[in-house]
Protein backbone atom coordinates (compact mmCIF):
# COMPACT_ATOMS: atom_id res chain seq x y z
CA UNK A 1 0.00 0.00 0.00
CA UNK A 2 2.81 2.43 0.87
CA UNK A 3 4.39 1.94 -2.57
CA UNK A 4 1.07 2.54 -4.31
CA UNK A 5 0.52 5.74 -2.31
CA UNK A 6 3.99 6.95 -3.24
CA UNK A 7 3.35 6.23 -6.93
CA UNK A 8 -0.04 7.96 -6.70
CA UNK A 9 1.52 11.07 -5.15
CA UNK A 10 4.32 11.17 -7.70
CA UNK A 11 2.00 10.79 -10.69
CA UNK A 12 -0.32 13.56 -9.48
CA UNK A 13 2.68 15.76 -8.63
CA UNK A 14 4.10 15.32 -12.14
CA UNK A 15 0.76 16.07 -13.77
CA UNK A 16 0.20 19.24 -11.73
CA UNK A 17 3.81 20.37 -12.25
CA UNK A 18 3.77 19.93 -16.02
CA UNK A 19 0.22 20.76 -17.14
CA UNK A 20 -0.66 24.40 -17.76
CA UNK A 21 -4.24 25.46 -18.36
CA UNK A 22 -6.29 24.64 -15.29
CA UNK A 23 -8.29 21.79 -13.83
CA UNK A 24 -9.91 20.52 -17.04
CA UNK A 25 -6.49 20.02 -18.62
CA UNK A 26 -5.28 18.20 -15.50
CA UNK A 27 -8.36 15.94 -15.58
CA UNK A 28 -7.70 15.06 -19.23
CA UNK A 29 -4.05 14.19 -18.61
CA UNK A 30 -4.90 12.22 -15.44
CA UNK A 31 -7.45 10.21 -17.41
CA UNK A 32 -4.71 9.16 -19.81
CA UNK A 33 -2.09 8.46 -17.12
CA UNK A 34 -4.27 6.42 -14.79
CA UNK A 35 -6.18 4.49 -17.46
CA UNK A 36 -3.61 3.84 -20.17
CA UNK A 37 -0.39 3.64 -18.15
CA UNK A 38 -1.40 2.62 -14.64
CA UNK A 39 -4.63 0.74 -15.46
CA UNK A 40 -6.18 2.05 -12.24
CA UNK A 41 -9.22 3.54 -13.97
CA UNK A 42 -11.23 2.81 -17.09
CA UNK A 43 -10.45 4.81 -20.21
CA UNK A 44 -12.54 7.97 -20.20
CA UNK A 45 -13.69 7.38 -16.63
CA UNK A 46 -12.19 10.56 -15.14
CA UNK A 47 -13.25 12.85 -17.99
CA UNK A 48 -16.69 11.24 -17.90
CA UNK A 49 -16.96 12.17 -14.22
CA UNK A 50 -16.45 15.90 -14.88
CA UNK A 51 -20.21 16.63 -14.62
CA UNK A 52 -20.14 15.17 -11.11
CA UNK A 53 -17.07 17.24 -10.26
CA UNK A 54 -18.91 20.36 -11.39
CA UNK A 55 -21.86 19.57 -9.14
CA UNK A 56 -19.65 19.98 -6.09
CA UNK A 57 -18.03 23.30 -5.11
CA UNK A 58 -14.27 23.33 -5.26
CA UNK A 59 -11.39 23.01 -7.71
CA UNK A 60 -11.67 20.55 -10.63
CA UNK A 61 -8.01 19.50 -10.26
CA UNK A 62 -8.54 18.64 -6.60
CA UNK A 63 -11.72 16.74 -7.42
CA UNK A 64 -9.77 14.72 -10.00
CA UNK A 65 -7.15 13.83 -7.41
CA UNK A 66 -9.74 12.87 -4.78
CA UNK A 67 -11.61 10.70 -7.28
CA UNK A 68 -8.51 8.75 -8.33
CA UNK A 69 -7.06 8.58 -4.82
CA UNK A 70 -10.29 7.30 -3.30
CA UNK A 71 -10.59 4.59 -5.92
CA UNK A 72 -6.96 3.51 -5.50
CA UNK A 73 -6.49 3.70 -1.73
CA UNK A 74 -9.51 5.12 0.07
CA UNK A 75 -9.10 8.07 2.44
CA UNK A 76 -5.30 7.88 2.46
CA UNK A 77 -5.23 7.81 -1.34
CA UNK A 78 -7.52 10.84 -1.62
CA UNK A 79 -5.33 12.79 0.80
CA UNK A 80 -2.06 11.81 -0.89
CA UNK A 81 -3.35 12.55 -4.41
CA UNK A 82 -4.69 15.97 -3.35
CA UNK A 83 -1.32 16.79 -1.79
CA UNK A 84 0.35 15.90 -5.07
CA UNK A 85 -1.89 18.36 -6.91
CA UNK A 86 -1.39 21.43 -4.74
CA UNK A 87 2.30 21.19 -3.78
CA UNK A 88 3.68 22.16 -7.23
CA UNK A 89 1.56 25.31 -7.27
CA UNK A 90 2.71 26.32 -3.80
CA UNK A 91 6.37 25.84 -4.72
CA UNK A 92 6.31 27.37 -8.22
CA UNK A 93 3.95 30.27 -7.60
CA UNK A 94 5.54 31.20 -4.28
CA UNK A 95 8.75 31.72 -6.26
CA UNK A 96 6.86 33.72 -8.91
CA UNK A 97 5.21 35.85 -6.22
CA UNK A 98 8.49 36.51 -4.41
CA UNK A 99 10.08 37.72 -7.65
CA UNK A 100 7.08 39.65 -9.01
CA UNK A 101 8.07 42.96 -7.39
CA UNK A 102 11.41 42.89 -9.19
CA UNK A 103 9.82 42.76 -12.67
CA UNK A 104 10.57 46.07 -14.48
CA UNK A 105 6.94 46.90 -15.21
CA UNK A 106 7.84 50.41 -16.41
CA UNK A 107 9.36 49.00 -19.59
CA UNK A 108 7.15 49.88 -22.59
CA UNK A 109 7.49 46.49 -24.27
CA UNK A 110 6.86 44.58 -21.04
CA UNK A 111 3.80 46.75 -20.44
CA UNK A 112 2.66 45.90 -23.98
CA UNK A 113 3.14 42.19 -23.27
CA UNK A 114 1.04 42.41 -20.10
CA UNK A 115 -1.62 44.38 -21.98
CA UNK A 116 -1.79 41.55 -24.53
CA UNK A 117 -1.99 38.98 -21.73
CA UNK A 118 -4.87 40.83 -20.10
CA UNK A 119 -6.70 41.16 -23.40
CA UNK A 120 -6.28 37.45 -24.12
CA UNK A 121 -7.71 36.61 -20.68
CA UNK A 122 -10.80 38.63 -21.57
CA UNK A 123 -11.11 36.52 -24.72
CA UNK A 124 -10.60 33.25 -22.83
CA UNK A 125 -13.30 34.16 -20.32
CA UNK A 126 -15.65 35.19 -23.15
CA UNK A 127 -15.14 31.79 -24.80
CA UNK A 128 -15.84 30.00 -21.52
CA UNK A 129 -19.01 32.02 -21.02
CA UNK A 130 -20.16 31.02 -24.50
CA UNK A 131 -19.46 27.35 -23.79
CA UNK A 132 -21.20 27.42 -20.40
CA UNK A 133 -24.25 29.36 -21.63
CA UNK A 134 -26.36 26.54 -23.20
CA UNK A 135 -26.42 24.42 -20.03
CA UNK A 136 -26.19 27.16 -17.41
CA UNK A 137 -28.72 29.66 -18.77
CA UNK A 138 -31.35 27.27 -20.12
CA UNK A 139 -34.83 28.74 -19.81
CA UNK A 140 -36.31 32.05 -18.61
CA UNK A 141 -35.85 31.33 -14.88
CA UNK A 142 -32.13 30.65 -15.24
CA UNK A 143 -31.78 33.74 -17.45
CA UNK A 144 -33.54 35.84 -14.81
CA UNK A 145 -31.22 34.51 -12.10
CA UNK A 146 -28.19 35.28 -14.27
CA UNK A 147 -29.34 38.85 -14.99
CA UNK A 148 -30.22 39.48 -11.34
CA UNK A 149 -26.83 38.17 -10.22
CA UNK A 150 -25.05 40.26 -12.85
CA UNK A 151 -26.83 43.45 -11.75
CA UNK A 152 -26.24 42.69 -8.07
CA UNK A 153 -22.51 42.05 -8.54
CA UNK A 154 -21.97 44.91 -11.02
CA UNK A 155 -23.96 48.14 -10.53
CA UNK A 156 -25.24 47.32 -7.02
CA UNK A 157 -21.81 46.15 -5.75
CA UNK A 158 -23.25 43.31 -3.64
CA UNK A 159 -20.67 40.89 -2.27
CA UNK A 160 -20.38 38.03 -4.83
CA UNK A 161 -20.44 35.42 -2.06
CA UNK A 162 -23.88 36.66 -0.96
CA UNK A 163 -25.09 36.67 -4.56
CA UNK A 164 -24.06 33.05 -5.10
CA UNK A 165 -25.64 32.03 -1.79
CA UNK A 166 -28.89 33.76 -2.71
CA UNK A 167 -28.91 32.08 -6.13
CA UNK A 168 -28.31 28.67 -4.58
CA UNK A 169 -31.10 29.16 -2.01
CA UNK A 170 -33.44 30.30 -4.79
CA UNK A 171 -32.52 27.24 -6.85
CA UNK A 172 -33.21 24.88 -3.95
CA UNK A 173 -36.52 26.60 -3.16
CA UNK A 174 -37.56 26.44 -6.80
CA UNK A 175 -36.67 22.76 -7.04
CA UNK A 176 -38.79 21.87 -4.00
CA UNK A 177 -41.63 24.06 -5.20
CA UNK A 178 -42.03 21.82 -8.22
CA UNK A 179 -44.42 18.89 -8.21
CA UNK A 180 -42.53 15.64 -7.52
CA UNK A 181 -43.46 14.17 -10.89
CA UNK A 182 -41.78 17.12 -12.64
CA UNK A 183 -38.41 16.13 -11.24
CA UNK A 184 -36.70 13.74 -13.50
CA UNK A 185 -33.44 13.10 -12.91
CA UNK A 186 -10.70 45.91 7.71
CA UNK A 187 -6.87 45.78 7.06
CA UNK A 188 -4.22 43.16 6.76
CA UNK A 189 -2.55 43.44 10.18
CA UNK A 190 -5.83 42.86 12.00
CA UNK A 191 -7.08 39.88 9.97
CA UNK A 192 -3.94 38.02 8.90
CA UNK A 193 -4.47 35.26 11.45
CA UNK A 194 -7.96 34.50 10.13
CA UNK A 195 -7.32 34.58 6.39
CA UNK A 196 -7.54 30.76 5.87
CA UNK A 197 -11.26 31.10 6.68
CA UNK A 198 -11.57 33.43 3.69
CA UNK A 199 -10.12 30.77 1.39
CA UNK A 200 -12.45 28.16 2.86
CA UNK A 201 -15.27 30.40 1.68
CA UNK A 202 -13.72 30.66 -1.78
CA UNK A 203 -13.47 26.87 -1.94
CA UNK A 204 -17.20 26.59 -1.31
CA UNK A 205 -17.97 29.11 -4.06
CA UNK A 206 -15.85 27.69 -6.89
CA UNK A 207 -18.41 25.93 -9.08
CA UNK A 208 -16.83 25.02 -12.41
CA UNK A 209 -13.38 26.60 -12.35
CA UNK A 210 -11.17 29.39 -11.10
CA UNK A 211 -12.51 32.20 -13.29
CA UNK A 212 -15.76 32.38 -11.34
CA UNK A 213 -13.77 33.63 -8.35
CA UNK A 214 -12.35 36.66 -10.20
CA UNK A 215 -15.11 39.10 -9.04
CA UNK A 216 -14.61 37.85 -5.47
CA UNK A 217 -10.86 38.42 -5.70
CA UNK A 218 -11.47 41.90 -7.11
CA UNK A 219 -13.68 42.78 -4.14
CA UNK A 220 -11.33 41.36 -1.51
CA UNK A 221 -7.84 42.12 -2.84
CA UNK A 222 -7.99 44.96 -5.41
CA UNK A 223 -8.36 48.69 -4.83
CA UNK A 224 -7.71 51.03 -1.89
CA UNK A 225 -10.77 49.81 0.03
CA UNK A 226 -10.12 46.06 -0.32
CA UNK A 227 -10.09 44.41 3.13
CA UNK A 228 -7.04 42.15 2.71
CA UNK A 229 -4.64 43.46 0.06
CA UNK A 230 -4.84 46.70 -1.90
CA UNK A 231 -3.47 45.64 -5.28
CA UNK A 232 -3.84 47.88 -8.31
CA UNK A 233 -6.07 46.62 -11.12
CA UNK A 234 -3.04 46.33 -13.40
CA UNK A 235 -1.06 44.26 -10.93
CA UNK A 236 -4.00 41.94 -10.33
CA UNK A 237 -4.52 41.46 -14.07
CA UNK A 238 -0.82 40.72 -14.57
CA UNK A 239 -0.90 38.13 -11.79
CA UNK A 240 -3.96 36.48 -13.33
CA UNK A 241 -2.08 36.26 -16.63
CA UNK A 242 0.89 34.66 -14.90
CA UNK A 243 -1.38 32.04 -13.31
CA UNK A 244 -2.25 30.90 -16.84
CA UNK A 245 1.39 30.50 -17.84
CA UNK A 246 2.60 28.48 -14.86
CA UNK A 247 1.80 24.86 -13.91
CA UNK A 248 -1.15 24.07 -11.71
CA UNK A 249 -4.82 25.09 -11.50
CA UNK A 250 -5.56 28.81 -11.90
CA UNK A 251 -7.51 29.09 -8.63
CA UNK A 252 -4.74 27.33 -6.70
CA UNK A 253 -2.06 29.62 -8.15
CA UNK A 254 -4.13 32.65 -7.15
CA UNK A 255 -4.56 31.32 -3.62
CA UNK A 256 -0.80 30.80 -3.42
CA UNK A 257 -0.14 34.37 -4.56
CA UNK A 258 -2.61 35.98 -2.20
CA UNK A 259 -1.57 33.80 0.71
CA UNK A 260 2.11 34.59 0.13
CA UNK A 261 1.50 38.33 -0.06
CA UNK A 262 -0.74 38.30 3.02
CA UNK A 263 1.84 36.43 5.07
CA UNK A 264 4.90 38.27 3.75
CA UNK A 265 3.31 41.71 4.26
CA UNK A 266 1.86 40.91 7.68
CA UNK A 267 4.98 39.36 9.17
CA UNK A 268 7.67 40.96 6.96
CA UNK A 269 9.13 37.56 6.17
CA UNK A 270 9.27 35.52 2.94
CA UNK A 271 9.16 32.34 5.05
CA UNK A 272 5.90 33.51 6.58
CA UNK A 273 4.71 34.16 3.03
CA UNK A 274 5.43 30.56 2.03
CA UNK A 275 3.66 29.24 5.14
CA UNK A 276 0.61 31.39 4.48
CA UNK A 277 0.61 30.41 0.79
CA UNK A 278 0.53 26.76 1.91
CA UNK A 279 -2.31 27.46 4.36
CA UNK A 280 -4.36 29.45 1.81
CA UNK A 281 -4.02 26.78 -0.86
CA UNK A 282 -4.94 24.02 1.57
CA UNK A 283 -7.97 25.97 2.81
CA UNK A 284 -9.15 26.51 -0.77
CA UNK A 285 -8.99 22.81 -1.59
CA UNK A 286 -10.35 21.23 1.60
CA UNK A 287 -14.11 22.04 1.34
CA UNK A 288 -14.60 20.70 -2.17
CA UNK A 289 -12.35 17.69 -1.62
CA UNK A 290 -14.26 16.63 1.49
CA UNK A 291 -17.66 17.20 -0.13
CA UNK A 292 -16.71 15.25 -3.25
CA UNK A 293 -15.34 12.34 -1.20
CA UNK A 294 -18.61 12.13 0.72
CA UNK A 295 -20.66 12.46 -2.47
CA UNK A 296 -18.79 9.64 -4.21
CA UNK A 297 -19.88 7.27 -1.46
CA UNK A 298 -23.46 7.43 -2.71
CA UNK A 299 -23.10 8.74 -6.24
CA UNK A 300 -26.48 7.79 -7.66
CA UNK A 301 -28.37 9.19 -4.69
CA UNK A 302 -26.25 12.34 -4.92
CA UNK A 303 -27.04 12.76 -8.62
CA UNK A 304 -30.80 12.48 -8.07
CA UNK A 305 -30.99 14.56 -4.87
CA UNK A 306 -33.46 17.41 -5.21
CA UNK A 307 -31.27 19.57 -2.98
CA UNK A 308 -28.28 19.00 -5.26
CA UNK A 309 -30.39 19.67 -8.35
CA UNK A 310 -31.59 22.92 -6.79
CA UNK A 311 -28.05 23.98 -5.85
CA UNK A 312 -26.88 23.37 -9.41
CA UNK A 313 -29.91 25.14 -10.90
CA UNK A 314 -29.13 28.25 -8.86
CA UNK A 315 -25.34 28.11 -9.03
CA UNK A 316 -25.00 27.68 -12.80
CA UNK A 317 -26.58 30.98 -13.94
CA UNK A 318 -24.92 32.81 -11.04
CA UNK A 319 -21.59 31.35 -12.20
CA UNK A 320 -22.16 32.73 -15.70
CA UNK A 321 -22.87 36.13 -14.13
CA UNK A 322 -19.58 35.92 -12.23
CA UNK A 323 -17.70 35.08 -15.44
CA UNK A 324 -19.39 37.95 -17.33
CA UNK A 325 -18.39 40.29 -14.52
CA UNK A 326 -14.81 39.00 -14.79
CA UNK A 327 -14.94 39.52 -18.56
CA UNK A 328 -15.96 43.16 -18.11
CA UNK A 329 -13.22 43.67 -15.50
CA UNK A 330 -10.50 42.39 -17.85
CA UNK A 331 -11.83 44.42 -20.77
CA UNK A 332 -11.57 47.51 -18.57
CA UNK A 333 -7.96 46.54 -17.79
CA UNK A 334 -7.00 46.05 -21.44
CA UNK A 335 -9.25 47.40 -24.21
CA UNK A 336 -10.41 50.38 -22.11
CA UNK A 337 -8.10 51.63 -19.37
CA UNK A 338 -8.15 54.55 -16.96
CA UNK A 339 -4.83 56.44 -17.25
CA UNK A 340 -3.52 58.42 -14.22
CA UNK A 341 -4.31 61.74 -15.91
CA UNK A 342 -8.00 60.80 -16.03
CA UNK A 343 -10.51 59.77 -18.66
CA UNK A 344 -10.66 56.48 -20.54
CA UNK A 345 -8.08 55.27 -23.07
CA UNK A 346 -9.19 52.93 -25.85
CA UNK A 347 -6.75 50.28 -27.11
CA UNK A 348 -8.01 48.85 -30.43
CA UNK A 349 -5.19 46.28 -30.62
CA UNK A 350 -6.16 44.93 -27.19
CA UNK A 351 -9.82 44.66 -28.21
CA UNK A 352 -8.82 42.84 -31.40
CA UNK A 353 -6.65 40.46 -29.35
CA UNK A 354 -9.55 39.78 -26.98
CA UNK A 355 -11.93 38.98 -29.84
CA UNK A 356 -9.38 36.79 -31.64
CA UNK A 357 -8.52 34.96 -28.39
CA UNK A 358 -12.20 34.24 -27.74
CA UNK A 359 -12.62 32.82 -31.24
CA UNK A 360 -9.49 30.66 -31.06
CA UNK A 361 -10.34 29.20 -27.64
CA UNK A 362 -14.02 28.67 -28.45
CA UNK A 363 -13.25 26.83 -31.69
CA UNK A 364 -10.33 24.98 -30.06
CA UNK A 365 -7.96 26.09 -32.82
CA UNK A 366 -5.25 26.74 -30.21
CA UNK A 367 -4.75 25.84 -26.55
CA UNK A 368 -5.21 28.51 -23.90
CA UNK A 369 -1.50 28.83 -23.12
CA UNK A 370 -0.56 29.22 -26.79
CA UNK A 371 -3.26 31.85 -27.23
CA UNK A 372 -1.97 33.83 -24.25
CA UNK A 373 1.67 33.70 -25.38
CA UNK A 374 0.69 34.63 -28.95
CA UNK A 375 -1.32 37.57 -27.61
CA UNK A 376 1.69 38.89 -25.70
CA UNK A 377 3.83 38.61 -28.86
CA UNK A 378 1.23 40.43 -31.00
CA UNK A 379 0.93 43.22 -28.45
CA UNK A 380 4.72 43.68 -28.36
CA UNK A 381 4.81 43.69 -32.16
CA UNK A 382 2.12 46.40 -32.22
CA UNK A 383 4.15 48.48 -29.75
CA UNK A 384 7.21 48.12 -31.99
CA UNK A 385 5.25 49.24 -35.04
CA UNK A 386 3.94 52.30 -33.20
CA UNK A 387 7.36 53.19 -31.82
CA UNK A 388 9.26 52.98 -35.09
CA UNK A 389 6.66 54.09 -37.64
CA UNK A 390 5.05 57.06 -35.89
Amino acid sequence: MAKRLLVLFWEMFKIAASVVGGGFAIAAVADDVFSRRRKWTEEGEIVGSLPVFQMVPGIIAAHTAVYVGRKVAGVAGAFVAAAGVFLPSVVVFSAVTAGYRFIPCGNAFLEAAFLGLRASLAGVIAAMCAKAWPKSVAGPVAAAVMVAALVAIGPLRVNPALVVLAAVLFGVATEFARRPEDVRGRRLNSVAWAFPLVFLKYGLMAFGGGYVLVPVYLADFVGPNAPYLQLSEGEFANVMALTQMTPGPIAVNCATFFGFRLGADAFASPLAGVACAFAATLALLVPGAVLLYLALGSLERFRTSRIVRGIIAGARPATVALMLNALWAFLMMSAWTRPPEGGVAFHPVALAIAIASAALVFTRRLGVVKVILLSAFVSILAELLVKYTV
